[in-house]
């Protein structure tokens, strides 16, 4: 069974949502905390500012990027599985917290999101993904280290949200493609 979140990721939650929905330029601290169902004093008591609850909302993302990553890992112990549902992983999750249209909504806000979280999430699908990324054949040959994998692998899922393309397949197709991979058949 699930744990239940806390009172904290309730409200992150909700930050996130507000953001994704309407940009950071419009969140304010009353509307999520009617979002996330909790009181004014209780959104200030965990989050007094609304900076902080920018701040911390990234590093929540963070972790959720990992977390899932983690799981999916573990249910997956053959590399090539392993792989191709993190590739999978990544699109769903960056269609999931940024939305297809987040560029457009707040640029600047987009741009500064996908810089502050490309080195914890390489760092978390080098680390993660470990031999899987070998799948990558430049990778296999020593051409580039895994991280280095992993970063070019996140960079042009990145560049699916600069410029949008509603097609989360061919993202997908693209993605293998570029890692020198065939999609595994479905288990």
């Amino acid at each position: 069974m699930a744990e239940r979140p806390t009172t904290a990721e309730t409200i992150l939650a909700a930050a996130l949502r507000s953001v994704r929905d309407r940009g950071p330029e419009k969140l304010t601290l009353s509307a999520v905390a009617a979002d996330a169902g909790v009181s004014r004093p209780t959104l200030y008591r965990w989050f007094p500012t609304k900076t902080l609850l920018l701040a911390a909302m990234t590093a929540y993302e963070v972790e959720q990027f990992d977390v899932g990553l983690q799981e999916l890992a573990d249910a997956h112990p053959d590399p090539a599985a392993r792989f191709d549902a993190a590739l999978r992983y990544v699109v769903t999750y960056l269609d999931t917290t940024m939305g297809s249209h987040a560029i457009s909504a707040d640029p600047a806000f987009s741009l500064q999101s996908l810089a502050d979280s490309l080195g914890p999430h390489i760092e978390s699908v080098a680390r993660v993904l470990g031999d899987a990324l070998d799948q990558i054949p430049s990778v296999r040959r020593g051409a580039l280290t895994r991280e280095q994998g992993a970063e070019m692998l996140l960079r042009v899922a990145y560049s699916h949200y600069l410029v949008p393309n509603a097609d989360t397949e061919q993202l997908l197709a693209t993605l293998r493609t570029f890692a020198g991979v065939k999609a595994l058949a479905a288990r």
